[in-house]
């Protein structure tokens, strides 16, 4: 016997629609620098997924080098501002007007924006390397920042709009297998030296004046070789700055210590011929070369200046602003000695960030509802959904969408029926790819409501943090605790895209819970509490009277959380006191919990077809509810169990364990037994009672379908929702609204749905 839900031959929703997949950057120029190989970067990375347009302003003499599948559009310097609006006005028509731009000035920006486009300025650098001040991205959306550092100082520097920082993170290079000999041979330097690289421009930023002065004082305690990949700027003004590093080198007489062998392109290829980075900037925002170098576990010896660390590991060594000479040679000798690890961060999708920033434009406020849910596997949380939508429908405008496969097609089938559009977000796992599908569902056809409906925390964390900035109003539907487990074990995933829980909470609109608990501070003033209702049920228990074997029913998934093993226990317990009782089982384990419903199969194995009956999956199963005797729902971090109150709904009586949503279904001795862990010595005496005590049984099952007609309702949950989504029920969470997060007047506000006395954490 197969305890596993069987996911062959199940209909799945239709994908969403993946025919508007262009994206569109411009950038000042592709000199070969961090800002420039960002761009080319993410658009080869993202290549045949989604298909990026180009546009680059100003040509260079040296370039980075763009694969032909790029579309790219140059402007040579000429006429840039009639030339960016009329570009401007084919994005404004296309299906996707955003236009992400690197490096270019506010005219060239408001060019784009003046056709049409949302133009969104990428800052690159720390407050000492801005062209223009805070002043020249107002009217912006939103701005983007290459680091935290960077963000910190735009707000510091008087931007009080939204800001989303992106951390690049360059991809894993092959080597070639000769790569140290040949590039250590090119540059005249011995095969067994010390070798120290530089990567960047050759400009006042990075500089090489210092480091020089660190290499004349290394060489007092060990022969060592500089060799600088990078270049003039540019022919204007850039010259000057090499001219005064050669003659550095000569006056310091360092010319048989240090190559210099100018720009060249890819210059991470050469990363095997060295033996540490050396990076002295005098300011940076998030230098690429010094994560490139990390990636590939080699040591870089950096200043502590920008977003330098905010991806470190034990290769990376920062040196305080300020610090001597000597505090650097000692950080390149400690260095020498070590070997270092790849960062846990290497791998990271970080460039996916750019893919969800150039779909992203804004949305107005309206009434246009999104569901977002894992599955429409079984289970309560899907159950409630199904049982929402379809009595919403026709009420509210809502649609669903699923972030992966389904198990089974009873859910589905049901929303079909009535009517209830469903899409299906990507065929595999992958929290971006999800994401990146939601946010063009959601610009593109102006949704104004987004409710999470439990899914996963990464896919909730990637759509608020790109939508942030817009009017999209965003709900939180917490099935229980599991909410804010989950969003807390994604600590690493939240540091890797700089969007904290608080964030998260912080920018929910609404956080709905399912019973009167525990919630996030940030979220105090805008919580509310909707139970879950239940459809009134087909038939109702009337006879109390055990006639023949007693029958217990367990409704629910096979899974560790619903305490499957306790239960059998329990009932081997009471069958020393009622030895007929049988244990009737309807549901089935998910595949990632078949390790889990082996174990039941081997405990119940003996009396599987005896006194232990598993029925498989029954979605209808609240019909036959009102021909057993008792019901048995035990769980952890519930929300509001949707199998007990169907139990309670018919009269069943139940024993529930109190923990979550339970408590306020199940008043102890009153609605039904109420235990207070999964003990099944415990469970076994409950048992015990409701088989042998039919009276108390009728009082218990009576009372607990009272307590659902009057408190659990189906009309009294879409009541509830419906206020929810209304326009009226709901604050508007404008702009400006969103700006004053930043002080406690915001948190003072209260719900206008129920004001109830929650605790906080």
């Amino acid at each position: 016997m197969d305890l596993v839900v069987s996911a062959e031959k199940v209909e799945q929703p239709p994908l969403l629609p993946n025919d508007n997949n262009e994206l569109h950057v411009a950038v000042s120029s592709l000199s070969i620098g961090g800002a420039e190989r960002i761009v080319i970067d993410w658009a080869t990375r993202i290549y045949p997924r989604w298909k990026t347009n180009l546009i680059v302003l100003r040509d260079r003499e040296k370039e980075w080098p763009v694969p032909s599948f790029i579309r790219v559009m140059r402007l040579h310097n000429k006429q840039r501002i009639e030339q960016l609006r009329s570009v401007g006005k084919k994005i404004a028509a296309s299906n996707n007007p955003i236009c992400v731009c690197h490096l270019l000035n506010k005219k060239e920006r408001d060019a784009l924006a003046e056709s049409g486009v949302y133009a969104i300025p990428v800052l690159h650098n720390a407050k000492a390397g801005w062209l223009e001040d805070v002043s020249c991205i107002s009217g912006a959306p939103y701005a983007i920042a290459v680091s935290d550092a960077c963000a910190r100082d735009l707000r510091e520097n008087g931007w009080d709009g939204p800001v989303s920082v992106i951390r690049h993170i360059p991809p894993l290079k092959k080597f070639a297998p000769d790569a140290r000999e040949r590039f250590r041979k090119s540059w005249n330097v011995p095969q067994n030296a010390t070798v120290i690289g530089m990567v960047g421009a050759v400009k006042p930023q990075k500089n090489y004046l210092f480091a020089l002065r660190v290499l004349k004082t290394l060489l007092k305690y060990r022969d060592a070789y500089l060799v600088i990949i990078g270049g003039p700027v540019n022919k204007e003004n850039g010259r000057a700055s090499w001219e005064e590093v050669v003659g550095e080198v000569h006056s310091l007489g360092l010319r048989s210590k240090v190559a210099m062998p100018g720009f060249i392109p890819n210059a991470a290829l050469c990363l095997p011929a060295f033996d540490v980075i050396l990076n002295t900037s005098r300011y940076e925002g998030l230098s690429i070369a010094t994560l490139e170098a990390l990636i590939h576990g080699l040591p870089v010896v950096a200043s502590k200046v920008g977003g330098q660390g905010e991806l470190g590991g034990d290769a990376l060594i920062l040196i305080p602003e300020g610090a001597s000479v000597e505090q650097w040679v000692s950080a390149l000798e400690k260095s020498f000695y070590k070997k270092f690890s790849r960062p846990k961060w290497a791998s990271f999708s970080a460039h996916k960030l750019w893919t969800l920033a150039s779909l992203a434009k804004p949305v107005a406020t309206n009434g246009k509802i999104l569901f977002v849910t894992a599955n429409l596997n079984s289970g309560g949380a899907q159950r409630s959904l199904v049982n929402l939508s379809k009595s919403l429908k026709g009420k509210l405008q809502l649609k669903i969408v699923v972030a992966g496969n389904t198990t089974t097609s009873y859910f589905y089938e049901e929303l079909k029926k009535a009517n209830v559009k469903v899409m299906r977000a990507a065929d595999s796992w992958d929290a971006f790819s999800y994401s990146e599908n939601i946010v063009r569902e959601i610009c593109q056809e102006q949704i104004g409501t987004v409710c999470f409906w439990n899914v996963d925390a990464r896919v909730k964390l990637l759509l608020v943090k790109t939508l942030g900035f817009s009017e999209v109003r965003f709900i939180d539907v917490s099935p229980g605790d599991y909410l804010f487990d989950e969003m807390g074990s994604t600590t690493e995933f939240q540091q890797m895209i700089s969007f904290t829980k608080s964030d998260y909470y912080k920018r929910l609109d609404k956080l709905v819970t399912k019973y009167h608990g525990l919630g996030p501070r940030e979220c105090c003033g805008k919580t509310v509490v909707i139970q879950n209702g239940v459809p009134k049920p087909p038939n109702v228990k009337t006879d109390y009277a055990i006639r023949g074997a007693p029958r217990i029913v367990v409704n629910g998934r096979i899974a560790p959380s619903k305490f499957i093993l306790e239960i059998i226990a329990a009932a081997k317990l009471l069958w020393e006191k009622i030895p007929l009782a049988e244990l009737h089982f309807f549901g089935a384990a998910e595949h990632y919990h078949r390790d889990y419903a082996r174990a039941v199969f081997e405990l119940a194995e003996p009396e599987i077809g005896k006194r232990i009956f598993f029925h498989g999956l029954n979605f209808e199963v609240v019909s036959e509810l009102a021909d057993f005797d008792g019901c048995v729902v035990l769980g952890q971090n519930q929300g509001c169990p949707n199998s007990l109150l169907e139990a309670l709904s018919v009269g069943l009586p139940a024993i529930a364990n109190d923990d979550g949503g339970a408590r306020e279904q199940v008043a102890h001795r009153r609605t039904g037994f109420l235990i207070k862990n999964r003990d099944p010595k415990e469970l076994a005496d409950a048992l015990l009672k409701i088989l042998t005590d039919r009276r108390l049984a009728q009082e218990l099952g009576l009372a607990g379908r009272a307590h659902v007609e009057t408190q659990f309702s189906m009309e009294e949950m879409c009541k509830k929702y419906t206020s929810l989504f209304g326009t009226q029920a709901l604050e508007v969470n404008t702009f400006w609204e969103r700006v004053c997060r930043k002080t406690s007047s915001w948190f003072s506000k209260q719900t206008t749905i129920e004001k109830e006395e929650l605790q906080w954490r």
